[in-house]
Parts: C-alpha cells; sequence; structure tokens
C-alpha cells in the first residue's frame, strides 16, 4: 500500500492504517532516535511522535514527505529530551550543591549556634575547673585581674600584697592553666575569659 493511501485513511481515523503506517516506520525511526539517545529514551520519543501523529492526523500533509516530517519529528523530539536532561542536571548539581553546602554550614561549629554554644560550654566548665584547681591566692588575683578586669596596681591594694607579688601569682596562674588546658584552648583565652 502507498503512503498516500495509509495517509488518507489515518486521516479518516483507519486503526488499521495507522497500524500499518507504525510497522513501516518504527524500526528506522527507533534506529534514528538512538544515534542520540539510550534504548528506552528512544523508544520513548518514537512513541510519542506516533501519538502526536495520530491525535493530530487531520493535519496529515499527503503532498509532503511523511518519512522527512517523521525524521524530523524524531529529532526535534531527541533534541528536546537531551536539552532537559541538560537542564535536569544542571539543576540537580545546583541544588545538590547549595543542599552540601547547607550541610557544611550546619556541622560547621562556627556557623552552628547550637553547636557552638555547646562548644564553649565545654570549654568554659573546662576553664572554670582549671581556675578552681589553682592554689588559693593565686586563683584570687588571677579571678580580679583576668575575669574583673582589675589592674595589678589595685589588687596589691586591696589584697595588701606588693605588686610583684601580684605579677608573679598572674604568671604561676598562667603557666598552671597552659598545663591543664593545653596550648590550644589559652589560644582563645582572650575570648572566654
Amino acid at each position: 500500500m502507498d503512503t498516500t493511501s495509509l495517509i488518507e485513511r489515518v486521516k479518516k481515523g483507519d486503526r488499521i492504517a495507522f497500524n500499518e503506517l507504525y510497522r513501516q516506520y518504527y524500526l528506522s525511526l527507533r534506529s534514528y532516535a538512538e544515534l542520540f539517545l539510550d534504548e528506552v529514551e528512544a523508544e520513548d520519543v518514537v512513541q510519542d511522535v506516533f501519538l502526536n501523529v495520530w491525535l493530530r492526523k487531520e493535519g496529515l500533509d499527503d503532498s509532503q514527505s511523511l518519512q522527512g516530517y517523521l525524521l524530523r519529528s524524531v529529532y526535534n523530539s531527541s533534541l528536546n529530551v537531551l536539552k532537559k536532561k541538560i537542564h535536569s542536571n544542571d539543576y540537580r548539581s545546583t541544588y545538590e550543591q547549595e543542599i552540601e553546602e547547607i550541610g557544611y554550614r550546619y556541622y560547621d561549629p562556627d556557623a552552628n549556634e547550637v553547636i557552638r554554644r555547646l562548644y564553649n560550654q565545654d570549654l568554659r566548665s573546662e576553664i572554670n575547673a582549671a581556675i578552681n584547681s589553682l592554689p588559693t591566692r593565686c586563683r584570687e588575683v588571677f579571678t580580679l585581674s583576668y575575669l574583673h578586669d582589675i589592674p595589678s596596681k589595685e589588687i596589691s591594694l586591696q589584697l595588701g600584697i606588693s605588686l610583684s607579688t601580684v605579677d608573679n601569682h598572674i604568671y604561676s596562674a598562667l603557666k598552671l592553666l597552659r598545663k591543664k588546658l593545653k596550648i590550644h584552648y589559652i589560644s582563645k583565652k582572650d575570648s572566654f575569659l
């Protein structure tokens, strides 16, 4: 049966003629689509092209090459699938990256307020325990100097000890605290004490 009469019958809604058209062109169109897409995507594209032929059967033009029309349709549909995949991959990678960054920010102790508070709370507990372990007079001088910001001269007058004794107590306190808290805590001393 020639293509022109097949098209005329399809235009009138003849399902048998449509099935014949499908059998004639399906394999070559699928092979063509597989030049661009994988097997499953190629099959979907060809199915969609034939579905559109059936849905728009009244508009088929028997004066134009049906094979050319079908090839052009498969080509355009294949390109659309490729474009969607590219956009989908870009979209997915963009959002995967954003989600990953959010996760990193959430677990970053400098960016996460809850983790920072817990860390600060633990660190303060260690610092307080270390200060409380100092000898009584040393702890008293250190507390006045570092926690209450009282100048050394005023501490010596308040406690009735010499200025050099105040300085010795502060020096001893810092030395003992360095040992107890380890060096990486002392570098943050000014922000916590």
